[in-house]
């Protein structure tokens, strides 16, 4: 069985201990089990920079996960103001797929990890 791979844009926030990462769609929601390892990799250099084990998944639409998790995501982790946290990982959502494809009602899946190397 071969390791999933998960990306991340630099700059790399968060990245440390337990943190969540958004992906639109339902697909690393339902390949991704808890236990399972993912090596992380740096979109720019297109190198693995590290390893983390998944401790849980879920899903629902944009707007659900970013009410529920949002202050738990990598990107929002070092903010000290949680209370806007669901309302800037939306807009950064948005900017890293487009407004057209990260939509409110759209399909999301929100990966939980604990970074091991």
């Amino acid at each position: 069985m071969f390791e999933r791979v998960i990306s991340f844009v630099p700059p790399h926030i968060g990245l440390e201990g337990e943190f969540n990462t958004f992906r639109i769609g339902m697909k690393l929601h339902r390949q991704l089990k808890a236990g399972d390892f993912v090596s992380l990799l740096d979109t720019k250099d297109q190198a693995i920079f590290g390893r983390a084990q998944v401790i849980s998944t879920d899903m629902g639409t944009l707007a659900e996960m970013c009410a529920i998790h949002s202050p738990n995501n990598h990107s929002e982790i070092p903010s000290t103001d949680k209370q806007n946290s669901p309302a800037r990982l939306f807009a950064l959502v948005q900017k890293l797929y487009g407004p057209h494809i990260a939509g409110f009602h759209k399909k999301t899946s929100v990966i939980y990890l604990k970074r091991i190397e």
